[in-house]
Formats: structure tokens, sequence, C-alpha cells
């Protein structure tokens, strides 16, 4: 009877052991999740500005010419 109990008590550890690190793992991999969808939404907003930037880029080459166009006249 010892040795059965033993064995039995050995599986329950392993069992529990084998969930205590898939529980590590999923913690883990969800945190990882949420860094990933901050960088991403930190990216999005940067190509927002990049996009801003170029717009402002044609209004200053827009003006530029038009400065040239007055001293001219």
């Amino acid at each position: 009877m010892i040795v059965s109990e033993v064995i039995i008590v050995a599986i329950i550890t392993g069992f529990c052991s084998v969930i205590g690190q898939w529980l590590i793992s999923r913690e883990r991999e969800i945190r990882l999740d949420e860094r990933l969808k901050s960088v991403e939404k930190k990216l999005d907003e940067h190509n927002g500005y990049a996009s801003k930037f170029e717009s402002i880029r044609v209004d200053i080459a827009k003006i530029s010419t038009e400065i040239v166009n007055l001293k001219e006249k």
C-alpha cells in the first residue's frame, strides 16, 4: 500500500507542476500580447504624424513658391 500511495502522490505532484507551468506561460503570453498591442498603437500614432508632416512639407513648398512669386512682382 505504501508504494501505491507514493506513486499517487508523485502523479498528483507532477500534474500540479505541469498545470502551474502552463499557467505561468499563459500569463507571460498575455503580457507579451499587451506589450505588442501597445507598441502597435504607438507605431500607428507615429505613422499618423509622418503623414501629417508630409502634408506640411507640401504646404511649405507652396508657401515658398508663393514668396518667390511675390518677390518677383
